[in-house]
């Protein structure tokens, strides 16, 4: 297994709480995936050097891989951080899930959907409108429970899609490395973004094989506005948050 850990390392936040978040991970993401410890391949991807003994240590009975990048836009660095992946980790027994360094978990992580051929999503709500023309032309956005039968390759829908964890199956990893770097890196509707990666999944791998980690209770039904929001901090009354996971930046 390998977890890829991305993006700044003590985000708005101390090291003491950097540290505490990185234990979150270990509690709520590492260890529901009852593997042994010589199984999971924690890798993280950050832009200084500063922080690796600290994370080292953190992370020391797991094989432990830290690398450098330059920082660019938020897409450049995602892309750059799969890149990372020593070739020899990338086979059929490796799954990947990747996730930011900032996330402090709350609640485990539900591997009981995951399997070498799944691509899945944070969770089952996803935010989509039927607008591709402009960014500022979305204006509806609707939470529904993810269902295949939902999902249609012809139709012009742009499917929002929280960016802060994904799981690749082993058999789709490779091909969605490639795929990231020649396809992703052009084609993006929202630039900079990494809010298309649902429309990705969808445009390059079989629909059938995409699903969700957790699932979440739609909290309105009756609404057309989109409730859980991969930012966790409340911002009533339209955003609620989640109870996954919350920021470094947001822990006091």
């Amino acid at each position: 297994m390998i977890i890829l850990l991305r993006g700044d390392i003590c985000r708005g936040c101390s090291i003491d709480i950097q540290t505490r978040a990185y234990e979150s991970i270990i509690t709520h993401v590492i260890k529901p995936l009852n593997l042994k410890c010589n199984d999971i391949n924690v890798i993280i991807v950050t832009y200084t050097n500063e922080y690796e003994k600290i994370a080292k240590d953190i992370f020391k009975d797991y094989n432990f891989f830290y690398f450098i990048i330059n920082r660019k836009d938020q897409v450049e660095n995602y892309i750059n951080a799969l890149n990372k992946i020593p070739e020899f980790l990338i086979n059929e027994t490796n799954n990947l899930l990747i996730l930011r360094s900032d996330l402090y978990f709350k609640q485990d992580i539900d591997y009981s959907r995951i399997s070498k051929d799944k691509i899945l999503t944070q969770w089952n709500l996803l935010t989509y409108t039927k607008s591709r023309n402009t960014v500022k032309n979305i204006e509806t956005h609707l939470l529904f429970d993810l269902s295949v039968r939902k999902i249609n390759k012809k139709n012009n829908f742009w499917y929002g899609c929280p960016d802060q964890i994904q799981f690749i199956g082993s058999e789709n990893v490779k091909k969605f490395i490639t795929e990231m770097n020649s396809k992703y890196r052009k084609n993006i509707f929202l630039k900079g973004s990494l809010h298309d990666l649902f429309d990705f999944y969808v445009n390059h791998f079989d629909v059938e094989k995409i699903s969700y980690l957790n699932y979440i209770t739609n909290p309105r039904r009756d609404s057309d506005k989109c409730f859980i929001t991969g930012n966790p901090k409340p911002r009533p009354p339209r955003w609620l948050g989640n109870e996954l996971y919350t920021y470094t930046r947001y822990i006091k």
